[in-house]
C-alpha cells in the first residue's frame, strides 16, 4: 500500500504544471473558505454567501481535477493492469494523487498562516506594544482545520468520479497504437 501511496506522488510530482496548478487553486480555496468561516461571526449573510462559493468551486475542482487525471493518465493506467496492477491498485494510485494535491494546499495554508501570525506580532509589537495577541487580525485554527476536513469530503466526490473512469480502463489501450 505504501508502495501505491509512493507511486502517486512521483506520478503527481512528474506532471508538474497540472499538480502546482491544482495545489495553488486548493490553496487558495482553503484560505477564501477559511477566512468566510472566520469572518461568520461578524458578517453572516456575507460570509456563509462566500463560504457557499468557495464549496461550489471546490465541488468543480474536484471533479475536474479528477477527470484532468484520468484522462490524462489513461494509457499509464492501462500498461499498468497489464503488467499485473489490479483495479484497487490503480484507483489508489489516483486517489493518493487527488489527496496529495490537497494535502499539499493545506501544508502552505498552514505554512504561510504560520509566517503571517509572526510577521504581524511582530510589526504589531514594534508599533504599539499595548496591543493584546487576540485582536490581531488573524484566521483561526480550527476554521483552517474544519475547511480542510470538508475540503477532504469533498475530494470524495472527485474521487469516485476517478473510481468509476479507472474502472472503464481497458489494458488493451496500452497495446493500440504504440506510436501515438
Amino acid at each position: 500500500m505504501l508502495r501505491l501511496w509512493k507511486k502517486a506522488i512521483i506520478l503527481a510530482l512528474r506532471s508538474r504544471k497540472r499538480y502546482f496548478v491544482f495545489t495553488m487553486m486548493y490553496t487558495a480555496l482553503l484560505f477564501w473558505s477559511s477566512y468566510s468561516l472566520h469572518i461568520s461571526s461578524v458578517q453572516t449573510t456575507t460570509a456563509v454567501t462566500s463560504f457557499l462559493i468557495a464549496m461550489g468551486i471546490s465541488i468543480f475542482l474536484s471533479l475536474l481535477y479528477a477527470w484532468v487525471i484520468t484522462n490524462y493518465r489513461r494509457r499509464e493506467i492501462a500498461t499498468l493492469k497489464c503488467i499485473g496492477y489490479t483495479n484497487r491498485d490503480c484507483k489508489t494510485i489516483i486517489i493518493g494523487e487527488i489527496l496529495f494535491a490537497t494535502i499539499s494546499g493545506f501544508i502552505i495554508v498552514i505554512e504561510v498562516l504560520f509566517h503571517f501570525v509572526a510577521a504581524l506580532g511582530y510589526f504589531y509589537s514594534a508599533v504599539n506594544p499595548s496591543v493584546p495577541s487576540s485582536q490581531l487580525p488573524l484566521i483561526s485554527l480550527p476554521a483552517v482545520l474544519l475547511t480542510f476536513g470538508i475540503f477532504v469530503s469533498v475530494q470524495l466526490i472527485g474521487i469516485l468520479l476517478a473510481n468509476r473512469r479507472v474502472l472503464r480502463v481497458r489494458p488493451i489501450i496500452a497495446l493500440k497504437k504504440v506510436g501515438t
